[in-house]
């Protein structure tokens, strides 16, 4: 009796690749319709994600509309406008530094395996050479502002481009970028006011400490991945009692705001407003799901939200 040989068995048609999801942000659109060859590069500056750029802004024009009666006839306009470029072009700098020196990790976790670096669609020597380019760019826009806030941001580099070791080094990261999501404050009061008070310290103190948090909130997207992976942070070693932390810093920063709005004599139409924008940061932690990482990211991008409020709090204190 024969045997026929054994027939293998057809192999399975391969899956067909999911198309990649259309962006939906206005600022992610815009940068999908640019040409494939500068597309990593906006990517690694995170012109699709802006959120980082107005957490980086808003405070510092704060500090100019807070300092602008401390020097008549100041060149506040110019002031805004330069503030503008430096956070823009600084946040896109320190995004691109943190990608190079986190690369290894990002390609392990799961909401940031498609950055330019991780996915492999940049190389590392031409992402250094683009963030010297920048660099370039960024470092001689404050001399338009004088020689002193050209100095304090030259001396802000050194913290922000740091930051990215932080993580390997301490479970408080957060704690470090605070002052740098700050920094345009010192820059933005010295070039109104030319020298620092009580107003300014208190203002700097107080956002860098609703940026601990904005942080703080944020490193939650990750917290499995990052612990798995190795990444340091006060979101792994905290985890539930995050929410703690986050109640107090968010009670310091308005306790700094409040302190800095009685320094600058601000009017009493800064206090409503102050108190809308302390309502938005207790709807933030009531909305908060700290284990759903979809929840943590919708409250992270409320956070330009509550940084407006508390411009256009100052701005209507300093209407007499």
């Amino acid at each position: 009796m024969t045997h026929s040989p054994p027939v293998a068995p057809a192999p399975s048609p391969a899956p067909a690749l999911a198309p990649a999801p259309r962006p939906t942000r206005p600022a992610a659109r815009c940068v999908a319709r640019m040409p494939l060859a500068i597309r990593p590069y906006l990517e690694l500056m995170r012109v699709d994600r802006p959120v980082g750029t107005w957490l980086v802004v808003l405070p510092g024009w704060t500090a100019v509309a807070m300092a602008a009666d401390a020097r008549p006839g100041a060149r506040v306009p110019l002031t805004v406008a330069v503030l503008f470029a430096v956070g823009f072009l600084t946040r896109g700098a320190g995004c691109t530094v943190n990608d190079i020196l986190d690369r290894r990790f990002d390609a392990r976790v799961t909401r940031t395996t498609g950055r330019p670096l991780a996915a492999g669609t940049i190389g590392v020597r031409r992402a250094w050479a683009f963030f010297g380019a920048q660099c370039l760019v960024a470092l001689p826009i404050p001399l338009l502002l004088g020689p002193t806030p050209f100095l304090v941001m030259a001396a802000g580099w050194v913290p922000i481009v740091a930051y990215p070791l932080m993580k390997r080094i301490t479970d408080w990261p957060h704690v470090w970028l605070g002052p740098c999501m700050s920094w345009l404050v010192p820059v933005g009061w010295l070039a109104v006011a030319g020298s620092l008070d009580v107003a300014a310290v208190l203002l700097f103190v107080g956002m860098s400490c609703w940026a601990v948090g904005c942080d703080l909130v944020y490193a939650h997207q990750d917290r499995a991945s990052d612990a798995v992976v190795g990444v340091r942070s006060a979101a792994v070693r905290l985890g539930r009692r995050s929410v703690s932390v986050l109640v107090g810093v968010y009670v310091a920063t308005i306790g700094c705001l409040a302190g800095a709005g009685v320094a600058a004599g601000l009017g009493w139409a800064f206090w409503p407003l102050l108190a809308l924008a302390a309502g938005h940061l207790v709807r933030q932690l009531r909305a908060l799901d700290i284990d759903d990482p979809a929840c943590c990211q919708r409250v992270f991008l409320t956070n330009p939200q509550f940084a407006a409020l508390v411009l256009v709090a100052v701005l209507a204190g300093r209407i007499r």
